[in-house]
């Protein structure tokens, strides 16, 4: 009996022993299985914090056209303030469809962000004809004020997000027209009765008009010969398309009227936007503080060295009109489209 009690005694350890292995090692388990729930909880935010977004962007202009460059210092600006989790297919010539294309890809998603000059807004908001007309900006000190300053445009940019679905996520422009001419212009009785080249938008038409022109629509590659047969004293052009056209060949004067300062909006997609994290949104922000003052002031910059080319390659005459006058005369535009969609206020605000 007490050898059968020695064995007893024997068994009822050894099982003991077993218990407390399986005990220990289930916890250990156990242990491990939590450790490595919050290792996967841990990949996982890191894969989304470092997912990799792809987008596409767009414009006609040609790759070496300072606009086209613009949109694409900011999306290298965004890639590098994203740390590469934003890339960018940048597609410059149109070489993904005309200006209306690209306008209706970018509302329906197919293409992610645009530059777009502000004409093709006023199809799903007719208040964008107002950003059309001459004399927005009287300088480049009053345009850099506005356009340089977060919020000043809200209105506009509300807008685009309502409809059509446009999110502005930088700004580009500050490209000047002038007029060039057969005779010298010093002030707004210089045009009475002048054949000037118009484009024929509404706008064009109307500008002239009050300026007591007589506007005559001519296609734009045909405006060399309109200036060298007379048919058109004169056209309202960019400076860089003066030289590139070669229309200081047959007209003698530029006046310097700066009447526009191109104003150009970089929209994305709205639901592409807002599907981007926050930290990405503050990327985007990030690269549109650094490369809008940037190229607006180099979009300056070029305009001052096309003066110099026309005066020097094509011996152009400039001249420097009464500002003032034209101005005011040009402003009417301005105010009779702000009473028409009764936003006076509200234009007198951003622009006064």
């Amino acid at each position: 009996m007490k050898k059968g009690l020695n064995v007893k005694h024997i068994m009822l350890a050894v099982t003991f022993g077993l218990i407390s292995l399986i005990i220990v090692a289930c916890g250990d388990n156990s242990n491990e299985s939590a450790t490595n729930d919050r290792s996967d909880d841990h990949d996982t935010e890191a894969s989304a914090s470092g997912e990799t977004v792809e987008l596409v962007a767009a414009t006609i202009n040609p790759q070496d056209a300072l606009l086209a460059q613009t949109l694409i210092a900011f999306s290298e600006e965004i890639e590098e303030q994203s740390n590469g989790e934003i890339t960018f297919t940048v597609h410059t010539g149109g070489t993904v469809g005309n200006a209306s294309s690209l306008y209706q890809s970018v509302i329906t998603g197919d293409i992610d962000m645009i530059y777009s000059d502000t004409g093709w807004f006023a199809e799903q908001n007719p208040v964008f004809d107002i950003l059309s007309t001459n004399y927005l900006f009287e300088d480049q000190e009053h345009y850099e004020s506005i356009v340089n300053t977060p919020g000043s445009l809200a209105y506009f940019e509300d807008l685009l997000v309502e409809n059509p679905g446009l999110k502005t996520v930088m700004y580009a422009g500050g490209l000047e027209r002038n007029i060039i001419s057969t005779f010298p212009i010093e002030s707004a009785a210089d045009l009475e009765g002048r054949a000037m080249r118009s484009g024929g938008s509404a706008a064009e038409m109307t500008w002239w008009r009050n300026l007591g022109a007589n506007p005559t629509t001519i296609d734009f590659n045909e405006v060399y010969s309109a200036l060298q047969t007379g048919v058109a004293e004169g056209s309202q052009n960019s400076l860089d398309a003066m030289i590139e056209q070669r229309f200081g060949e047959v007209g003698d004067y530029v006046a310097r009227t700066q009447h526009n300062l191109t104003l150009g909006f970089i929209v994305m997609n709205n639901d592409r936007y807002e599907a981007l994290s926050d930290e990405h949104k503050e990327a985007i922000q990030r690269a549109a503080e650094v490369v809008q003052p940037q190229y607006i002031a180099k979009a300056f910059e070029q305009a001052d060295e096309d003066a110099l080319t026309l005066e020097e390659e094509f011996g152009v005459t400039f001249t420097d009109p009464d500002r003032e006058e034209l101005i005011e005369i040009s402003r009417i535009q301005m105010n009779d489209l702000a009473e028409e969609f009764g936003i006076v206020d509200i234009i007198n605000d951003i622009f006064n």
